[in-house]
């Protein structure tokens, strides 16, 4: 994937800022404090903004798309939808007409929600809700697939099932972004790390390079202590910097 020169508006005010981004297969984290432009670039990457610029997909420029194809390039998962309360869990992932209906068991069992698919929306958690979302969008099988806060309303078992399950993936030649503001244990998982600050890429690498720099404390306005055990990395802030 490769973004060029890409810039975003919304309604007078500039969101992202003449981004440039080269990814190959692998895991990226996407982060930066609320409003910085996570969300929009993975938008923007997905088809789902207007956007300045060049955004290239396997060789293939976005804008040159019809919808079929670029759905089955690039998946948009967002972290929680409006949804009626009388819908289904089985409605709401049936919902999307791109799902692989032979992917879908898959993953209906690795994000266990055979107990769920017939339990009205009004009836079920934000993480079960979170977790519906995920089969859906990862059923359609997609080679670039762009999660949007997938960490923040599941439970930390399913935290873990879902990077692990991503890792695969991403081993097997997809492009995968993960826009988080839970650092831990996302920068555990990652091979690159895209930190977005006032819609601009403020540091782009991987996570032992990240360390290296005062980044995190310079975007989040925190002073973090990184605590390392084996191959797990956690961040904790200590105080305001």
């Amino acid at each position: 994937m490769e973004v060029r020169n890409l810039s975003v508006s919304y309604g007078g005010a500039q969101i992202l800022k003449g981004i440039n981004l080269r990814l190959g297969a692998g895991l990226t984290a996407v982060i930066g404090p609320n409003g910085a432009g996570k969300t929009t670039l993975l938008k923007a990457i997905s088809g789902l903004v207007g956007f300045k610029g060049i955004v290239k997909l396997f060789d293939r420029e976005l804008d040159s798309l019809d919808q079929a194809e670029r759905v089955r390039l690039v998946t948009y998962i967002p972290p929680i939808v409006e949804a009626l309360p009388d819908v289904t869990v089985g409605d709401l992932v049936l919902s999307d007409s791109m799902v692989d209906h032979g992917l879908l068991p898959k993953y209906v069992e690795i994000l266990q929600l055979h107990t769920l698919l017939t339990r009205k929306l009004s009836l079920v958690s934000s993480g079960e809700l979170s977790r519906a979302l995920l089969a859906r969008g990862l059923s359609r099988n997609s080679r670039v697939i762009a999660l949007d806060e997938p960490l923040s309303h599941v439970d930390v078992r399913f935290q873990l099932i879902l990077l692990k399950h991503l890792r695969t993936l991403s081993q097997e030649g997809r492009v995968i972004l993960i826009a988080s503001n839970q650092l831990t244990p996302l920068l555990s998982q990652v091979d690159y790390v895209v930190a977005v600050n006032g819609g601009e890429v403020a540091f782009f690498g991987s996570v032992a390079d990240l360390l290296k720099t005062d980044t995190l404390s310079r975007i989040y306005g925190v002073r973090f202590e990184v605590v390392r055990v084996g191959d797990f990395t956690d961040l904790i802030p200590v105080e305001p910097s």
